[in-house]
């Protein structure tokens, strides 16, 4: 956009969203122009705009009536917008590469050609932001774009599932209720009607999926929200147990500043970080317990004390002659 556009656009931005009229010299300082250039750009919005501007006594303001509703004809993006949604799409084509991008595709055209607009090169700008995906487990295209269709239709669907621990199939009719996007990884909340209950589905395990005709059941939202945000990650279920894990050293001022669960609890005593956490499946918090090495200690309960006394074992133990 150029200096000029910029400037309207601003102006304008200025006055939609300002409750009361505002002073010429406060828009000139703001715009930094002269008051004869920002009383050339008021006459434009008049005669080319067709704007509801009210010029009263060296104050400038939208008609009350009009100023929710009025907007500048055409696109109009800032330099900020822009490079937020520069972020956005970059975001989208890279939470998991391949998985949307046929479907993003306009959209980052679009970008690229508002860049050039804006006077950014698009092969630089687009390098400028770069996001990381780690452990992604490859899903079928096609199967998301099924399950967002049901999910949004309200529709049930039939899956074939596979255990990742035991590796049985099993089919299972389900009634869609979100997608997760959780640690660069797809993962569907449905009920189970086979279970008659609520269940997580990883959708790189689904196998094949089959579109019914019935209207998917809707779950409470309380009760996804205790089922399945109460305990600790992608594990979910009722919390029934509380860990409290000791760190010490320079993992200690990481985990301050981290959240692994929204409910955890975190003080310091002296030179340690303890952090309280809620759960109920243990699987993913011990695989992060044994990420910090000696730099944890599990305090209670003595259940997952024990369980990753285990694994440390059953670790050491490969690597006996």
């Amino acid at each position: 956009m150029d200096k000029k556009k910029t400037r309207q656009y601003r102006l304008h931005h200025k006055l939609k969203y300002s409750r009361y009229p505002l002073s010429i010299s406060q828009l000139c300082d703001y715009l930094e122009v002269s008051d004869k250039t920002l009383y050339r750009d008021i006459q434009e919005f008049r005669d080319q705009y067709r704007a509801p501007v009210l010029l009263q006594d060296g104050y400038l303001s939208y008609e009350k009536t009009a100023r929710k509703s009025f907007e500048l004809p055409g696109v109009w993006f800032s330099d900020d917008e822009l490079q937020a949604m520069l972020a956005a799409q970059q975001l989208l084509s890279q939470i998991q590469p391949g998985l949307l991008d046929e479907h993003i595709t306009p959209l980052k055209q679009l970008i690229i050609d508002m860049l050039s607009r804006h006077g950014h090169p698009p092969e630089q700008a687009l390098n400028r932001i770069r996001i990381l995906g780690i452990g992604q487990r490859r899903s079928q295209p096609q199967h998301f774009v099924k399950i967002a269709g049901v999910l949004l239709d309200r529709k049930q669907c039939e899956i074939d599932y596979i255990n990742r621990q035991t590796t049985e199939l099993t089919s299972r009719t389900i009634s869609p209720q979100r997608l997760v996007y959780y640690r660069d990884n797809w993962y569907l909340d449905a009920w189970c009607h086979v279970k008659n209950a609520l269940r997580t589905f990883s959708l790189d395990n689904i196998q094949n999926i089959k579109l019914l005709d019935a209207t998917a059941e809707d779950t409470d939202e309380g009760q996804m929200k205790e089922h399945l945000e109460t305990a600790y990650g992608i594990f979910s279920g009722r919390a029934d147990k509380t860990a409290v894990l000791q760190f010490t050293g320079i993992s200690a001022r990481y985990i301050e500043k981290e959240q692994w669960h929204p409910q955890q609890q975190g003080k310091w005593q002296q030179d340690q970080y303890i952090l309280k956490i809620p759960y109920h499946n243990p699987t993913e918090l011990i695989m992060d317990i044994l990420k910090y090495g000696a730099d944890v200690k599990v305090l209670k309960p003595a259940s997952l004390q024990q369980a990753v006394k285990t694994k440390i074992q059953n670790m050491l133990g490969l690597y006996k002659k």
